[in-house]
């Protein structure tokens, strides 16, 4: 397999790469900023893919066209072709709305949104020559029910999973498996240094590495073994999903409101 990750070089997408270049697959990390790119590769956990010339990075602000070009162009030169994309970047503000900085959640929707979006939308036409070509969407449990103090995020966190599900319908007559992971708070960079509620009451209780082990284990599957469309990570965020199915939205705005107002 060959695989194209975002936002690898910190975090959830570096934590995924290790784990994929550990079991043999051909690994092309890309991010925004190159100088934390530079010293992920160079982690000793990518000694032997480097050997091996089967790890790769490339700078990609994935808001911006032409970087997927090139890194899809990168990709297919040292490996290829491109079997799974993980639509991995993605940033945080937060903080009740009018209090935070406007360009920043504009930002933040360009990112969250647009990034994944022009990702999906550039490597369709490569992934379907793939016997086994997957895009695999980070998602949230904060898109399983708004959420306040994140809000932003969270509809940006709505978006992918809408994207998700009519890419998962729609790309199926190309061969092409769509799927997303939702994870609740994740301890990384991403949430340091943001507070919030939630966090408060429920505790930061996955790690990167919780992450990863649910995306290498779709990335490894056939596409005929992977027949859910959303997967939740942790017992909370699985709660959550299992609850959203079956109860009305005043009771789900109650528990949301229990768990992440002020």
């Amino acid at each position: 397999m060959n695989v194209l990750i975002t936002g690898a070089s910190r975090g959830i997408g570096l934590a995924t790469a290790k784990r994929l270049a550990a079991k043999g697959m051909s690994v092309g990390l890309f991010d925004i900023d190159d100088n934390e790119l530079e010293r992920a590769i160079n982690d000793k956990a990518f000694k032997k893919a480097r050997e091996d010339n089967k790890i790769i990075k490339g700078h990609l602000d994935v808001t911006n066209e032409s970087d997927w070009d090139d890194a899809i162009a990168l990709m297919q030169k040292s490996f290829g072709s491109i079997d799974a994309l993980i639509n991995n970047a993605g940033v945080i503000v937060s903080g009740s709305l009018p209090k935070t900085d406007l360009q920043k959640q504009l930002a933040l929707i360009d990112i969250n949104c647009k990034g994944v979006l022009i990702g999906c939308y550039k490597l369709a036409p490569h992934l379907a020559k793939s016997d086994n070509g997957k895009i695999i969407n980070l998602s949230s449990a904060s898109a399983i029910y708004g959420q306040s103090e994140i809000a932003p995020y969270s509809a940006s966190k709505f978006f992918v999973r809408g994207l998700t599900e009519g890419l998962n319908i729609e790309f199926a007559d190309l061969g092409i498996k769509v799927v997303d992971v939702m994870p609740l708070w994740v301890k990384s960079d991403l949430t340091k240094d943001i507070s919030v509620t939630s966090i408060d009451r429920l505790g930061i209780n996955l790690t990167v590495d919780d992450v990863a082990k649910t995306l290498f284990s779709l990335v490894s599957k056939p596409n005929d073994k992977i027949h859910a469309t959303h997967y939740p990570v942790g017992m909370p965020a699985k709660v959550l999903q299992k609850l959203s199915q079956i109860s009305p939205d005043p009771l789900m705005r109650w528990i949301n409101t229990r768990v992440g107002a002020k």
